[in-house]
Formats: structure tokens, C-alpha cells, sequence
């Protein structure tokens, strides 16, 4: 599944398990905050809604290498099943991605803004990469052009690790990115609900409709029928 949803709104949650294929979901310290509730509460409470096979990614917050494996240590020890601790690709985050290697502690690298900065975090064993592709398109650099450059680099090296594509102003640019390699996505809600959208399937739909309730009744399905 190549689909994630970027929130920690239990209720948005809830919604897209209900339609669509989800292989997880990501949070941050933004969308954590957001709900004002406590911090251990809200992501056990998400692992339980998810299941323990689904994805969840969760940052820590210290600045330096040493509060960063504490906290990431904190996280596996209390987040159960399928978990991915979430590092910036900050100095003192690439400093702490061998330990977190070596400690069997999955991270997905995020705030990933450049292709050297993909391309280390993968070197130091990152599960995930995490460009921010909105952000590199408003700085002028196609975010299809730059998973390209990554996955080929991946490829020739064969590395493990897989492009979780973030921060996306439009379905565009996702399935730009989708086509171009990367190998998942995480949307907010609104762009989750935007995928499957469209006009004249809508359009096709009430067609049907009046067809169908023109001659066999006004609101009848197919199981009303004798």
C-alpha cells in the first residue's frame, strides 16, 4: 500500500480506514500539539484505532544526538508494533542515525529538503526518506526530478530504503511524485479525500440514478427489488 495519512485526528483516522487501503499513519510535533491531549495517550490511542501491522511514524524532539537516541528509545520502548521513529536530517540527527542503526530502531529521516541530505540518511540506514516536496517545488526544483535522482541513487546501491513522500499542495504533485518512483505517500485529510474525487464520476453517477429511478422507482436499489 502506498498510502499514508498525516494526521493525529482520531476521528480523520477512523474516516479514511473506512475507504481507503491505508499502510499507516504519520504524525508530527505540529499535529500532535493540535489536539491538546497528552502526548503517550494520543499515539497509544492512534496505535489502537490503526492495529499493530499499520505504520505509524512519531518525531522526537531533542536537538542533540544523545537526546535524540534517548527519546527515539523512549518511543520504541512505549509504541508498540509497526513503528518508525521519525529524526530530522539535522547534524546532530545524522550523528544519531548509525547508533539508532545499530540499536535495531527503525527512524524515517524527515525535513528532507535536498538530495544530499536523502541520500546520507539512506547511507546511515534510514527505513524512509521524507522529502518535503512542496517545499522543494517552491524552491524551484521539480519534486518528480528529485525522487528520480533519489531512487536511481538508491537502486545503484542497492540501499533498502524507500521515499515517503510529504507535504503536498495538490493531487498533481502527488501523483507526480508516485510516477516518478516514490514509494509512498502521507497526505493531510483534505488531499486524502481529493484522490478519489471527481466531477463526472459524480456526474455519471446521478445519470445512473435518474435511469434507474425513472423506471424502477424513485430511491429503490437493487435489493429492494422483488
Amino acid at each position: 500500500m502506498f498510502l499514508l495519512v498525516d494526521t493525529t485526528n482520531l476521528e480523520d483516522i477512523a474516516t479514511a480506514l473506512e475507504a481507503y487501503p491505508l499502510a499507516g499513519v504519520t504524525t508530527c510535533p505540529t499535529l500532535i500539539v493540535k489536539e491538546r491531549r497528552p502526548f503517550w495517550d494520543l499515539l497509544q490511542d492512534i496505535r489502537r484505532l490503526i492495529g499493530n501491522d499499520r505504520m505509524l511514524h512519531a518525531q522526537v524532539m531533542g536537538s542533540t544526538a544523545k537526546q535524540i537516541l534517548q527519546d527515539a528509545a523512549a518511543l520504541r520502548e512505549r509504541i508498540s508494533g509497526n513503528f518508525y521513529v521519525k529524526v530530522p536530517v539535522s547534524a546532530e540527527g545524522l550523528k544519531a542515525m548509525p547508533q539508532l542503526q545499530k540499536e535495531g530502531i527503525a527512524f524515517t529521516a524527515t525535513t528532507i529538503h535536498s538530495v544530499p541530505q536523502a541520500l546520507l540518511a539512506a547511507e546511515h540506514g534510514a527505513s524512509f526518506l521524507a522529502p518535503y516536496i512542496n517545499h522543494i517545488e517552491d524552491a524551484n526544483e521539480s519534486g518528480a526530478e528529485f525522487v528520480r535522482k533519489v531512487v536511481s541513487y538508491l537502486d545503484s546501491r542497492h540501499l533498502p530504503a524507500r521515499i515517503l513522500a510529504a507535504s503536498f499542495r495538490n493531487v498533481r504533485q502527488i501523483m507526480d511524485v508516485l510516477l516518478a518512483g516514490a514509494h509512498t505517500v502521507t497526505l493531510s485529510p483534505d488531499l486524502v479525500w481529493k484522490l478519489a474525487a471527481h466531477p463526472m464520476t459524480d456526474a455519471s453517477v446521478e445519470k445512473f440514478r435518474n435511469a434507474w429511478d425513472g423506471f424502477y422507482g424513485k430511491g429503490k436499489n437493487v435489493a429492494d427489488l422483488p
